[in-house]
């Protein structure tokens, strides 16, 4: 009996922290669109934007801009924020097509194109 509660519990711990492990983490981009001004800037835009969030002037980052955005692309807390803690956005949480756009942005250097 102690046998099988040890297995259950140890298999519950596994799962545990397997729902925890950045699935985007070997992601292939070659076929993600990933564009700052097609595909990242409206999703931030529409996701992240807001009064109180990422909007001019706040003191959570300003990610209305492209510079705003790539100083946190380049500093890992973006990507640590939605694709590994998923923390981000505060609103809900983004689709996972989003999320590997974002991922692959970052991955590609985070460029202004």
């Amino acid at each position: 009996m102690r046998l099988t509660l040890d297995l259950f519990l140890a298999a519950v711990a596994l799962l545990a922290v397997g729902s925890c492990r950045d699935d985007l983490r070997d992601i292939d981009c070659s076929s993600i669109n990933s564009a700052y001004t097609a595909n990242i800037s409206p999703i931030i835009l529409n996701s992240c934007v807001s009064p109180g969030c990422h909007n001019a002037g706040s003191t959570n980052g300003d990610f209305t801009t492209y510079a705003g955005l790539k100083a946190v692309a380049d500093d890992g807390s973006l990507d640590d924020a939605v694709n590994i803690k998923k923390t981000m956005p505060k609103n809900g949480s983004l689709s996972v097509d989003d999320r590997k756009k974002i991922r692959c942005w970052i991955n590609n250097g985070a460029p202004n194109n």
